[in-house]
């Protein structure tokens, strides 16, 4: 999501392709689970994009989302 509110033309039609993956695959057991390991999966998440920009971009150390707005089909930060 912090990727999309720097360049939001190349990534929303990723994260919407990869919101209908999770919908599909997401079971009631992770569900329940995924709040504990949120701030864990946002420290892979920040390796990954400080890489596709190339440190060129100053992200938060901490996420910012809540859980139903990243799971949310239709929710995208204001630019």
């Amino acid at each position: 999501m912090l990727a999309y509110q720097y360049n939001k033309y190349d990534w929303r039609a990723d994260i919407a392709g990869f919101r209908t993956q999770l919908k599909r695959k997401l079971t009631t057991y992770l569900q329940n689970n995924l709040p504990k390991e949120l701030s864990s999966l946002y420290e892979y998440a920040l390796a990954y994009v400080n890489q596709k920009t190339n440190f060129e971009v100053e992200f938060p150390s901490e996420y910012i989302y809540s859980l139903e707005e990243l799971l949310n089909i239709n929710w995208f930060p204001k630019s």
